[in-house]
């Protein structure tokens, strides 16, 4: 199994782009995929500077419906116009982020969705994409351990309300769909809280270690070196995890500088910083 990060907000080469958005290309038991698309074309600079042939990838998997995670969508699908795209239902609804005084309709989802529906396949909670690929949702009721940011609504029976995170979905794939080998959890933005997410996974799959965790965890502000949440949070989501046994864990994207700073006071090596270019092998 191959994991390259083509985007995120940071890259250790200034031959790299780099955004607000996140985006996985992922190959594994002869599949080819994208996890989130990023927030522009960026990904395809980067994916040629890398050696990645996007017009190979089969399957894209949206993670929520956010511009920073479905803002390259376009460009992929015009490469292959056969891909198929996974996401939850819920992407469907009218999504806004509050930016100063305006809130901003996210939409570019839903107008692929309407031009190309037979592109989509689109699910509830769970969806099996391999063998060894689940797409799945959080099942943990803890909301405590959700994000803090207040600047993401949801339109729902007519009215915009603060984002319940219903439209989240996260990964978990088996290398060469061997569940033998243990799960890697890909969980781009964690909205609905990284431990709550972990530990939906441990009740799915009782008898499948956690090797490694990939991901955003959603505490970063208006830059990197800023949080949109409180120090608390990042500690009780910190002692939290401390409590989970996994692999390393791999952050990138929304978490930020600051937020991953504090994390790696008491992680320490267990925790990485995953950049714009780097790969992982499983």
């Amino acid at each position: 199994m191959r994991v390259v990060a083509l985007i995120e907000n940071t890259s250790a080469s200034d031959k790299l782009k780099v955004e607000h958005g996140i985006s996985f290309y992922i190959e594994n038991a002869g599949v080819k995929y994208l996890i989130d698309t990023g927030a522009s074309d960026k990904i395809l600079f980067n994916a040629k500077r890398l050696g990645v042939e996007l017009s190979g990838v089969s399957i894209v998997l949206i993670s929520h419906n956010n511009y920073a995670h479905t803002g390259g969508l376009d460009d992929i699908y015009k490469l292959n116009k056969n891909i198929t795209i996974y996401a939850k239902k819920d992407c469907l609804l009218d999504h806004y982020l509050k930016q100063s005084l305006i809130r901003v309709h996210m939409n570019k989802f839903g107008y692929l969705h309407e031009e190309h529906p037979e592109n989509f396949i689109l699910y509830n909670n769970f969806q099996q994409i391999d063998s060894g690929f689940f797409a799945m949702s959080n099942e943990h009721p803890d909301t405590s351990f959700y994000c803090e940011d207040k600047s993401m609504f949801i339109k729902k029976n007519g009215k915009v309300v603060h984002d319940d995170f219903g439209h989240e979905a996260f990964y978990v794939i088996f290398p060469d769909n061997d569940r033998g080998a243990g799960a890697v959890v890909i969980s781009p933005c964690s909205l609905c809280g990284i431990t709550n997410i972990l530990k939906t996974v441990k009740k799915r799959f009782p008898g499948s270690t956690i090797q490694c965790v990939i991901g955003g965890f959603h505490m970063m502000g208006s830059s990197t070196k800023k949080l949109s949440c409180t120090v608390d949070h990042v500690e009780k989501t910190v002692n939290e995890l401390m409590t989970i046994e996994t692999g390393t864990i791999y952050t990138c994207h929304c978490t930020g500088l600051t937020g991953y700073g504090i994390m790696k006071q008491n992680l320490g090596d267990r925790l990485q910083y995953l950049q714009t270019g780097e790969e992982l092998t499983f």
